[in-house]
């Protein structure tokens, strides 16, 4: 019988060869006479044992996170993973329903602190919120503050655990993302990447605490961090010229984010991301119940004129059912198209792949996004 990738009787047989491999060691045995061979049978054993360990620690680690869901998976021998489309309710929410905005220019934009590079990196300190966390900013291609172009924004929000800095990688914002926009896909954003994590170690599912006497993640994230950015860039400040976007975790507060917050977020696009808060042991604010946390719940009696695109693995244990669930719920005005991929585990290399279809997506749900 073969021993899929996520069967629970693998971490077991690994372990019991480790077991094994170190008595012998311990015990010396087999016992050869001659020494060079000896030798050679106590360090392959040794490499052996240190291979299992290692080899357990990373299965341990997959069962946990999901990055792969089998052996072809994970060697990229499996079955395309191009999935299907599914569209729920209304399919021009988030680009023609008029909101009273929530943003204001600032009469003088402060001067850059890297005058001439595209990337700029910042410590904000959150008026409502108090929170005070990196903010780092990508500019288009030939961003002038001298002049008066401006240009729509993507909120862009990074998994658990991770970093401003890991939405770099995560959608291949030098690479993939970029061809993109040099191709006219869509219109050039300024990505602006805050720290969803106030402090950065802990697992905030990005909410507010009730009473205003704890953690205002929310708060910073949907009030505090557009709010400086309109003061420092030339965005434009119609909600049709702002989305979110996010991986994992970060995929959950985007759909959050512009969920609770349309007079500010037209769109959002959720990769991976899920629907309601998954806390850790170590933090938990919502002891009496998440509210209007359960996107599901929300979509389903108080939906808001948003478009989210949404996308899940049928694979991934958790992303996929709740997906399934929420498409069930939205109702209009509110606009959710979801691309469902056949095969493929919770990692960030599923991104690059959907990147044109998903700007495309983008620049049809929002006008500020049409080149």
């Amino acid at each position: 019988m073969e021993l899929g990738l996520t069967d629970q009787g693998l971490p077991v047989v690994l372990g019991v060869l480790a077991v094994v491999v170190f008595v012998l060691i311990a015990a010396g045995w087999p016992h050869l006479r001659r020494r060079p061979l000896r030798v050679a049978l106590r360090a392959g054993q040794t490499v052996l044992l240190n291979a299992l360990v290692l080899l357990l620690a990373g299965v341990l680690l997959n069962d946990q996170y999901l990055f792969y869901v089998s052996w072809a998976d994970l060697f990229g021998s499996g079955a395309d993973q191009a999935g299907h489309v599914v569209t729920a309710g209304d399919p021009h929410a988030g680009g023609t329903v008029r909101l009273r905005g929530a943003l204001h220019r600032s009469a003088v934009l402060p001067p850059l602190p890297s005058p001439g590079q595209r990337v700029q990196t910042y410590s904000v300190t959150g008026g409502r919120s108090g929170l005070t966390g990196q903010v780092i900013v990508l500019l288009p291609k030939g961003y002038d503050p001298a002049q008066p172009t401006t240009y729509p924004v993507i909120e862009s929000l990074s998994g658990y655990p991770g970093t401003p800095r890991s939405n770099f990688h995560g959608f291949a914002l030098d690479t993939t993302f970029q061809d993109l926009v040099d191709r006219r896909t869509v219109r050039a954003p300024i990505i602006v990447m805050p720290q969803i994590n106030t402090p950065n170690s802990l697992d905030t599912e990005c909410v507010n605490a009730p009473g205003r006497t704890g953690l205002q993640t929310e708060t910073w994230l949907a009030h505090d961090v557009p709010l400086w950015a309109a003061a420092h860039f030339r965005v434009a400040l119609q909600r049709t010229s702002w989305a979110t976007m996010g991986f994992s975790y970060g995929g959950w507060c985007a759909a959050m984010l512009t969920m609770h917050h349309p007079d500010t977020y037209g769109a959002a696009m959720s990769l991976m991301g899920y629907f309601r808060p998954e806390f850790g042991p170590a933090y938990d604010p919502l002891t009496k119940g998440v509210g209007r946390y359960d996107l599901a719940h929300l979509a389903r009696t108080d939906p808001p004129p948003v478009s989210l695109w949404l996308m899940a693995s049928k694979d991934d244990p958790t992303a996929y059912p709740q997906l399934v669930a929420f498409l069930k719920s939205v109702r209009s005005p509110m606009s959710v198209t979801s691309v469902v991929l056949r095969t493929g585990g919770h990692r960030v290399d599923t991104i690059p792949p959907v990147l044109p279809e998903m700007l495309a997506w983008l620049r049809g749900a929002l006008p500020g996004f049409t080149p």
